[in-house]
């Protein structure tokens, strides 16, 4: 008896050890969080964010190449936004539309954002993508 306690005690720990942790999980939300401005994105250019409620959507100018512009929506759930992204691309200069998901944490009370984009229907397969509110928009 008190090896198969044993045992399965062990196996709780392992159990409960080896779930995978899901780094997109919603906290708790943000009072009064207004995201609406500019933005900073070092993986994305300059970013323009509209907030409506919970409704998220905006664009993004990359810095070095115009043809690499996209625009977003989604929505927020707690302190994480849910977005979908395209690149409309620019075939006559070789470079194919894009689209795909993302997920960003809000941060510092609503003046940074973390998180992970990804192609297609994946949330993260691309990379990281950070933001921060510009200091203008900080003082509003």
């Amino acid at each position: 008896m008190r090896l198969s306690l044993t045992v399965l005690m062990l196996f709780c720990v392992w159990a409960c050890a080896s779930q995978p942790v899901q780094k997109d999980k919603p906290g708790a939300p943000i009072p009064g969080l207004n995201l609406s401005g500019d933005w900073f994105s070092p993986e994305f250019g300059t970013m323009n964010v509209k907030q409506d409620g919970i409704a998220i959507s905006g664009e993004y100018e990359d810095r070095f190449s115009r043809d690499r512009n996209g625009h977003f929506r989604g929505i927020i759930k707690g302190d994480v936004l849910r977005l979908t992204w395209i690149q409309p691309g620019n075939p006559k200069a070789a470079i194919m539309p894009r689209k795909g998901m993302a997920w960003l944490r809000v941060k510092r009370g609503g003046l940074a954002l973390e998180g992970e984009f990804g192609y297609d229907k994946s949330h993260d397969d691309g990379g990281t993508w950070t933001a921060t509110k510009s200091t203008e928009e900080q003082g509003r």
